[in-house]
C-alpha cells in the first residue's frame, strides 16, 4: 500500500490542540503512594506532559478519609489524600477526582471489587456522604486555593452501569447519588465543575445510559459541567458453548463511539458541555496480551489523530503497570494496560504519545495515516503504519494470542510513503526516529534478549538500551521541496523534523 503526501509549506496552518495531552490515569488512588508509580509517573510527565490524571479508589478505606467517632459524628484525615495530590501538582498534574468507593462506615451491603474489596454499594446515608463530599472539597480549596481547584473536575463513580461490576445499585441509586454529590459540590462554590455518569461501553456504539442521564439532569435540574464515558474499542460475542467472550471492533470504532456520544448530547440543552472520555485502551482487559506489542503506538496516534475535535480528552487507561485490580501481574510483559511496565520498560503504546508530544501547533495536512505539522520554523512529518487485527481474532478467536508469539492476531503489511514538502530552499537538519518491532518495541526487544522473566540489573540495563525509537541526524540540502520515499514495516512509526540551517 502507497500513500503520496505532496504539500506547499508556505500554506497558513490551522491551530493543533493536543487532546492526547489533556488525561492519563492510573488505577487506584493508594498507588500513588508508592515510589515505583511515582518514578513511573514523573518520566511520563518530563518526556510527554500530561494536563490531568484520573484513579479509581480516592475514599476507599486505604486511603484512611473517612472516620466516625462514638457517638457516629464524621470526622476527617487528609493525610494520604494531601500526599498524594501534593505530588502530583508537584510534577505539573490536576486531577479529575473520581468520587468513590463507598467508605465501609457508609457502605448498605457488603457487596465489593478487586482484591483490595472496594465497596460498590450505595451509601447508606446520605446525609454523612454529602457531608465528607462539602468536606473534601472545602479543605482542596483551603489547600490549594480556589482559582486552582476551579481548574479540576469532579467525577460521580465509575461504570455504575455494569451491575455488581463497579455498582451495586440501580441506575435510579446512582442518579440519587449523582444529583447529592453534584449539589454538595456546588454548595461550596457554583464554579466547581461536576459531571458523569463514567459508563462503560457496551460494545453496541451508544455509550450506555447517556441518553438517560441527560435527561435526568435536565429533569431534575442537577448540576452538570462536563460528560464522561468509557468507549472500549470492543464488542462481546458468544462462542459456541454460549460463554461470552472479547472480540474487538473495527478500526473506527472509538470515533464513531465518541460522534454518537456528540450526536446524542446535540438534541439536549448540554450540546455544548465537556466530553471527557475518562477511561480507553485497545481493551478493558488487564492481562490482553495485545496492550505489550508494537501495534500499539499506531494504535494510539491514529485513534488520537482521527479523534481531533469530537472530545476534550481521551484519557489512556493505564500509564503504568504498577496496577492491582486482579493482583499484581504474574509476568513482565502480561498484558497490562500500562505504558510504562512494572520494572520501568517503555513498552510501544508509551512511545505512542511520545511521538504525538513531539508534533507542531499548526497542523499542515493529515491523512489516514499521516499527519504534518509545524511549529515555528521547524516541521514534522508523522508517518504510522496502523495493522488491524485479523477476522477471527476480532470475532474472539483467541488461540493465535500467546505469550511468546502475539503477532499472528493482525493483518499486517508495509506501507510505503512519498513525500514531497515544496517551500524549502536551503539546508535543513532532519531528525529521524522510527519505532518498529525491530527498532525499539520493549516487548520484541525482551523476546529477542532471551525472553528472561526476572531480569537482573545488568539484563535489565540491557532491555532499557534496546527500548526506545531509534534516531538519525543529516543534513538535507533543499532546492525548492523535500523529496522522499519512505517503507514502513507491519506497526511502524516515523517521525522527520526538519529545521532550517541557517549560517553566516
Amino acid at each position: 500500500m502507497s500513500t503520496s503526501i505532496t504539500i506547499d509549506t508556505h500554506q497558513p496552518g490551522a491551530v493543533l490542540i493536543p487532546m492526547w495531552k489533556r488525561l492519563i490515569t492510573a488505577g487506584r488512588a493508594a498507588e500513588g503512594l508508592r515510589d515505583d508509580w511515582r518514578q513511573h509517573l514523573r518520566e511520563v510527565q518530563r518526556e510527554i506532559g500530561f494536563d490531568l490524571i484520573r484513579f479509581h479508589g480516592l475514599l476507599h478505606d486505604d486511603m484512611m478519609i473517612y472516620h466516625e467517632n462514638e457517638q457516629g459524628e464524621p470526622y476527617y484525615n487528609w493525610q494520604y489524600f494531601d500526599n498524594l495530590l501534593d505530588f502530583l501538582r508537584e510534577i505539573g498534574l490536576r486531577p479529575i477526582l473520581e468520587l468513590s468507593f463507598t467508605p465501609s462506615l457508609l457502605k448498605s451491603g457488603e457487596a465489593t471489587v478487586f482484591w483490595w474489596k472496594g465497596n460498590i454499594t450505595p451509601p447508606k446515608d446520605m446525609g454523612k456522604w454529602n457531608g465528607l463530599i462539602r468536606a473534601l472539597v472545602v479543605h482542596c480549596i483551603d489547600r490549594y486555593g480556589l482559582d486552582e481547584v476551579l481548574q479540576w473536575y469532579f467525577e460521580v463513580w465509575n461504570e455504575p452501569n455494569l451491575y455488581h461490576g463497579f455498582w451495586d445499585g440501580t441506575q435510579s441509586d446512582y442518579f440519587t447519588l449523582y444529583v447529592n454529590t453534584a449539589r454538595a459540590i456546588k454548595s461550596v462554590h457554583p464554579g466547581l465543575r461536576v459531571g458523569g455518569p463514567a459508563t462503560s461501553d457496551a460494545g453496541a456504539g451508544e455509550a450506555p445510559w447517556i441518553k438517560d442521564f441527560l435527561a435526568f439532569c435536565e429533569s431534575a435540574q442537577a448540576p452538570v459541567d462536563f460528560i464522561s464515558t468509557h468507549p472500549y474499542p470492543n464488542s462481546w460475542p458468544f462462542d459456541s458453548d454460549g460463554a461470552q467472550i472479547m472480540g474487538y471492533r473495527d478500526e473506527d470504532s472509538t470515533r464513531h463511539d465518541i460522534a454518537w456520544v456528540r450526536q446524542a448530547m446535540q438534541a439536549t440543552p448540554y450540546r455544548d458541555l465537556e466530553l471527557h472520555l475518562t477511561e480507553w485502551n485497545a481493551s478493558p482487559s488487564p492481562r490482553d496480551l495485545v496492550h505489550d506489542t508494537a501495534f500499539m503506538a499506531p494504535f494510539i496516534i491514529q485513534n488520537n489523530l482521527r479523534c481531533l475535535g469530537l472530545a476534550d480528552s481521551l484519557g489512556y487507561w493505564t500509564f503504568t503497570d504498577v496496577f492491582e485490580e486482579g493482583g499484581a501481574g504474574d509476568t513482565l510483559f502480561h498484558g497490562g494496560f500500562g505504558l510504562i511496565n512494572v520494572l520501568g520498560l517503555k513498552k510501544a503504546a508509551y512511545y505512542g504519545y511520545w511521538f504525538l508530544s513531539r508534533l507542531g501547533n499548526e497542523q499542515l495536512a493529515m491523512g489516514d495515516d499521516y499527519i504534518v505539522t509545524r511549529r515555528g520554523e521547524t516541521l514534522q512529518v508523522l508517518l504510522w503504519n496502523y495493522c488491524h487485527y485479523t477476522g477471527a481474532f476480532a470475532a474472539g478467536d483467541r488461540r493465535a494470542l500467546q505469550p511468546l508469539s502475539r503477532y499472528g492476531v493482525f493483518a499486517e503489511k508495509e506501507r510505503s510513503f512519498e513525500l514531497s514538502l515544496s517551500g524549502l530552499q536551503g539546508s535543513y537538519k532532519v531528525v529521524e526516529y522510527r519505532l518498529d518491532r525491530e527498532h525499539g518495541s520493549a516487548y520484541d526487544a525482551w523476546l529477542h534478549n532471551g525472553a528472561l522473566e526476572n531480569p537482573g540489573p545488568e539484563e535489565l540495563a540491557i532491555l532499557k538500551q534496546a527500548t526506545g525509537p531509534c534516531g538519525s541526524v543529516s543534513l538535507a540540502n533543499c532546492q525548492g521541496a523535500y523529496q522522499r520515499q519512505v517503507t514502513l514495516a507491519p506497526h511502524g512509526v516515523l517521525l522527520i523534523e526538519l529545521g532550517r540551517v541557517f549560517r553566516g
